[in-house]
């Protein structure tokens, strides 16, 4: 199931950042605002799955949002963002029960693990989330190793195996074929360093099963 996400932000490079963020995780974004006007415009039209919005914007902000984003659809998912709030906006903010909050500075982790829960099914959220948390431990790995070698090993999933690293997960042997062609000799140490990421984050039996499929 495709997540379809609408971010709201005031400021237009944090919107490109985080949707940016998004969609190199799988979560499509098909809408962007700056108020909260655009908010109640954006989620009446395009109807989607959750929506990202900032509480603090000078121009109708978040609560304004969340409040007639409710008078709508008291179900809608809506995960709001935030730093610092007076007591009072924080008492006008939990009475309009956001689906969720992401404290900023934000977590790539946090992000992902709560827009999952709130939008997949059960069993698809769990499967999801152990997916997408390989998926980042892959890429960080391969980002220790350099833009160029990253560069590299994206594309060559892309020409040689019509894949990508999001595919990786689901077929390991892809992404062993891969970096064996690449990497030589070289490459038990890049499967320690892959082990190790993962481990930091999933010790769940489908990860093992992963990494078994890269060891042997």
């Amino acid at each position: 199931m495709l997540i379809r996400a609408v971010v709201i932000d005031d400021d237009k490079e944090t919107i490109e950042l985080f949707s940016e963020l998004l969609t190199s995780n799988g979560i499509k974004v098909v809408g962007k605002g700056h108020n909260g006007q655009d908010a109640v415009f954006l989620f009446q039209k395009l109807k989607p799955d959750v929506i990202f919005l900032d509480i603090l914007m000078p121009i109708y902000d978040g609560i304004f949002a969340l409040q007639k984003i409710r008078d709508s659809n008291p179900d809608a998912n809506v995960i709001v963002i935030y730093d610092k709030l007076s007591i009072g906006k924080e008492m006008e903010l939990n009475r309009l029960k956001p689906s969720a909050i992401i404290r900023e500075p934000i977590d790539v982790d946090d992000i992902l693990r709560k827009t999952h829960k709130l939008c997949l099914p059960a069993g698809d959220s769990v499967d999801q989330m152990k997916k997408t948390m390989v998926t980042l431990a892959i890429k960080n790995t391969f980002l220790e190793l350099g833009l160029d070698e990253f560069d590299k090993i994206v594309l060559m999933l892309q020409k040689d195996h019509n894949s990508t690293l999001e595919d990786c997960y689901d077929n390991p042997e892809i992404l062993k074929q891969v970096l064996q062609d690449l990497l030589g000799d070289s490459y038990a140490d890049v499967l320690n360093s892959l082990k190790e990421n993962i481990k930091n984050i999933s010790s769940h039996k489908s990860t093992e099963n992963f990494l078994d499929a890269l060891s042997n």
